[in-house]
């Protein structure tokens, strides 16, 4: 049996910025008999408008090319051996007016041979050109010509231009943006999108979700709103539009709406009050930092935010979210509403014992979903009755559960609700009723509740004094966190008290506002900073409320965070479901993580025990968000579906950023791997972290290099930073840079000063690994006579294993005693002995270096 893989993919649209487009064939044989192939063709218009073959010439066997340094066998089922061809072809060759072609892949046995086709004509690679760009700081007049060719007149018979103002133009090292101005009254077009080569459009799936589409020139959204739009332009330049509104101290929703031909057009969709629509525009050549220059530009134009919830720095500086540093459970996959406070204790107490059992730590909080609470009935109209317990569930109320939990380890307990109270709100005839204001509101029919009613709702008089009672009580009961889920419901109201319908939507939006204001205010007063799961939140309305709020943030401020759910539910029993919810976490992340003054990302808890476990583990891991699980005692005996190494402590860090080259596409439909970037700044480290999404093998040549170069090109600010004194510099003997690569499934590790361009990974379905790549530090001996190239991988067990270290690699000198620096020593030709030393986070006993010594191979020392 043969497996063919092709490089760029077949049936996907591939970018390509220069300075060569590689062209890759891999043969996986299931035997080392090598099936003669004498002649392997690109079959391309690269050339001109006629068709033709062009020659790929075969390189070594897998053992002997620097290629396949990475290139794990055991990912493609029953292969034993790869044959690669190669067709490296210099843009600079190819005529300037060439921006677009296609191929596909044809071999053939011997001269006379048939030739054979990899694929049909409906399903070639098309790849788009880009020339290279000013890498270095461009003028704001550089920025104001990549306007012209890409906003329109919206009617193309119009001369008389798009209709927008484009004004406040800002300029950055990364980029630059603006600030568009429509002119009409906000339904007429504001003007038609060309000169795009590829876009990622952030869509509003309902009120409470933002998902990614994505495609290529004509942008098809169907008919959902859309909350950001990121554009690949034919000029290799990256622009990214937001909508939002200006006007009054709360921004109400804002959308583009997207019409035939690319026509757009920006709305206010709450329509409370005469409010401005501005959209900003961020421009810059890498998509990352358009996004970011554009909600930059948002967080700068919205009013200020004066409520005392907002003022963030004033808390005690700590970790940024305490929930991310140690594993949890959540009840809800195990109990769905049936949760009690007997069948709760006893699930822990068995996972307590699978775990021990397999030799995995426990988890130190626990979080209870849905079904605790007294309401009239469990479902998407239930009404929230009284703010204690389920009396027939929880006979001691929560503190029983609580002094339970924690008497078998568990550190921390929150609960569940909805920023309602409940799904259906409030009860009119209950408890509650007779001690708040309640308002009478219709809700119109969801995809989530399924169909309309009326609610009773908190007023804004009265909400405050609710939120102030109720988390009181919580605090009472030993619970020190609370996930808040149905957030953005509001938006699924349609009428106030009775109210006309202007006065109903000005209504509404206030109150919506007062219940965030009176939860957060709460939460702060009586469990502290970072209690708060943010869920089914993803609206534009808490956008720009957090971007006001991250005005109040310092840089450098250590406050803890909440957790912002980054994507839709996780639903363990729907097949389809699990490559899907990789992919939206991590393209989310492209505009989520601009929230991270306030936000910790959260990609929701996962079930181990199953098939699909090992990915959603590995995903959790890698996502600088915390790392909870759910399900059924038995599903915790079977370990190697979520064993994430020997530590019950997780170390945050930047969440992944999608590599461009995999940004623009569905990662779950394209037979290719997707690969994503986490930087380490404490050690100048990037884990790549690649995942296979698709349903087939997949094997894709990666450029490790240069992705590295565009993180920490990405990160500049963060690893801009003055040697230590203590960090001595060699400019003549070893001056060598070089550059450790880890890879943590096959523990592989390659150190070169030159490594290839390309490197080949190979991955299975659904299954992840993790690329470890660090610049080794050059140390000298005093007398100059000597040079080490040290670098640390930290803890290998993890998936990002750079975490755990706190300072890099320094100093030859011996270690001090009493300091968290661990030393390796390292004799060098039997004459010299080295002390390498790294700072940690506490409790990591550890560590894996990577020393060589100036004339020495490199040798791993865990």
């Amino acid at each position: 049996m043969v497996q063919v893989f092709v490089y760029p993919p077949l049936g996907a649209l591939t970018s390509v910025h220069g300075p060569r487009i590689a062209f890759r064939v891999y043969f996986a044989y299931g035997s080392t008999e090598l099936v003669q192939r004498d002649a392997v063709e690109v079959w391309t218009d690269i050339y001109g408008d006629e068709w033709q073959g062009v020659p790929l010439e075969p390189d070594r066997s897998a053992a002997a090319s620097p290629e396949h340094a990475f290139l794990d066998l055991e990912q493609l089922h029953s292969t034993v051996c790869v044959q690669q061809f190669s067709l490296d072809i210099a843009i600079a060759s190819l005529p300037s007016s060439l921006c677009r072609f296609e191929f596909t892949v044809r071999w053939r046995s011997g001269s006379a041979g048939e030739w054979q086709w990899v694929s049909g004509f409906e399903h070639n690679a098309r790849v788009a050109i880009f020339r290279p760009l000013p890498q270095s700081r461009a003028p704001v007049s550089f920025w104001r010509q990549q306007l012209k060719p890409l906003l329109q007149p919206a009617d193309p018979l119009d001369s008389g231009g798009p209709g927008f103002i484009a004004d406040s133009w800002q300029a950055s090292s990364s980029g630059a943006s603006c600030l568009l101005k429509p002119l009409g009254s906000g339904t007429e077009p504001l003007c038609r999108l060309a000169a795009i080569e590829r876009y990622l459009a952030y869509v509003r799936k309902d009120q409470f979700w933002i998902i990614p589409q994505s495609g290529a020139s004509l942008l098809n959204t169907g008919d959902f709103d859309v909350v950001l739009l990121l554009l690949e332009l034919s000029s290799g330049v990256y622009a990214a539009l937001m909508p939002f509104s200006l006007g009054s101290a709360v921004s109400h929703a804002a959308v583009l709406r997207i019409q035939p031909l690319n026509t757009i057009c920006a709305v206010s969709v709450s329509r409370v009050r005469a409010e401005s629509v501005r959209v900003a525009m961020g421009f810059s050549l890498d998509p990352h930092n358009a996004v970011q220059e554009a909600m930059l530009r948002i967080q700068q134009s919205l009013p200020v935010a004066s409520n005392s919830s907002n003022t963030l720095s004033e808390q005690t500086p700590i970790h940024p979210c305490s929930l991310t540093r140690n594993r949890g459970y959540c009840t809800w996959n195990g109990f769905y509403q049936n949760v009690t406070h007997d069948s709760l204790v006893s699930m822990v107490s068995d996972i307590r014992r699978a775990n021990s059992a397999c030799g995995q730590l426990p988890f130190s909080w626990v979080l209870i979903d849905d079904g605790w609470q007294s309401v009239d009935k469990y479902d998407g109209f239930g009404r929230l009755r009284d703010i204690c317990a389920n009396t027939e569930k929880f006979p001691g109320q929560l503190r029983q559960t609580v002094e339970s939990l924690s008497k078998l380890g568990v550190g921390r307990v929150g609960v569940w609700h909805t920023l309602w109270g409940y799904w259906g709100g409030i009860d009119p005839t209950g408890p509650l009723a007779g001690q708040y204001t309640l308002v009478k509101c219709h809700r119109a029919w969801s995809p989530v509740v399924k169909g309309e009613s009326d609610v009773w709702l908190i007023s804004s008089k009265s909400v405050h004094r609710f939120y102030d009672d109720f988390y009181s009580w919580l605090s009472e009961q030993g619970v020190t966190f609370v996930k808040v889920d149905y957030q953005a419901a509001f938006e699924s109201l349609d009428s106030y008290a009775d109210k006309p319908s202007d006065e109903s939507r000005a209504s509404i939006a206030d109150m919506h506002t007062a219940h965030y204001d009176a939860m957060e205010q709460a939460a702060l007063r009586h469990f502290g900073a970072g209690s708060i799961i943010y869920c089914m939140a993803q609206s534009p309305h808490l956008i720009s409320r957090t971007l006001r709020r991250q005005q109040l943030v310092a840089d450098n401020a250590a406050t803890e965070h909440a957790l912002f759910r980054n994507s839709d539910d996780y639903f363990p029993d729907v097949a389809a479901s699990h490559s899907w919810h990789i992919y939206c976490n991590l393209a989310n992340t492209v505009w989520s993580r601009c929230l991270d003054k306030v936000f910790v990302i959260d990609w929701d808890m996962f079930q181990p025990g199953r098939a699909e476990s090992r990915i959603h583990a590995a995903a959790r891991m890698v996502s600088g968000g915390p790392v909870y699980m759910t399900g059924r005692a038995a599903d915790f005996a079977v370990t190697s579906t979520y064993n994430m190494g020997g530590s019950n402590s997780v170390i945050p860090h930047f969440p992944p950023l999608i590599d461009r080259d995999c940004l623009f596409a569905d990662m779950t439909k394209v037979p290719a791997i997707l690969a994503s970037t986490i930087a380490v700044p404490a050690n100048a480290s990037v884990v790549i972290a690649v995942f296979n999404l698709a349903g087939t093998p997949a094997v894709t040549p990666l450029p490790l290099c240069s992705i590295y170069s565009a993180a920490v090109q990405r990160h500049d600010q963060a690893y801009r930073r003055a040697p230590s004194p203590s960090t001595p510099r060699s400019t003549q003997l070893g001056a060598v840079n070089y550059l450790a690569i880890y890879q943590k499934s096959t523990n592989r590790l390659l150190v070169e000063a030159a490594t290839p361009e390309l490197f080949a990974i190979a991955l299975s379905p659904l299954t992840c690994d993790t690329l470890t790549m660090v610049q080794m530090q050059p140390l000298r001996t005093s007398d100059q006579s000597a040079v080490l190239h040290a670098a640390c991988l930290g803890d290998v067990t993890r998936y990002v294993g750079t975490t755990v270290i706190e300072r890099n690699v320094h100093s030859v000198l011996p270690a001090s005693p009493g300091t968290n620096s661990p030393t390796y020593a390292h004799a060098h030709g039997g004459q010299r002995q080295w002390n390498v030393r790294v700072r940690v986070a506490a409790g990591i006993c550890r560590l894996s270096f990577v020393l060589c010594a100036y004339d020495t191979t490199p040798d791993i020392y865990t």
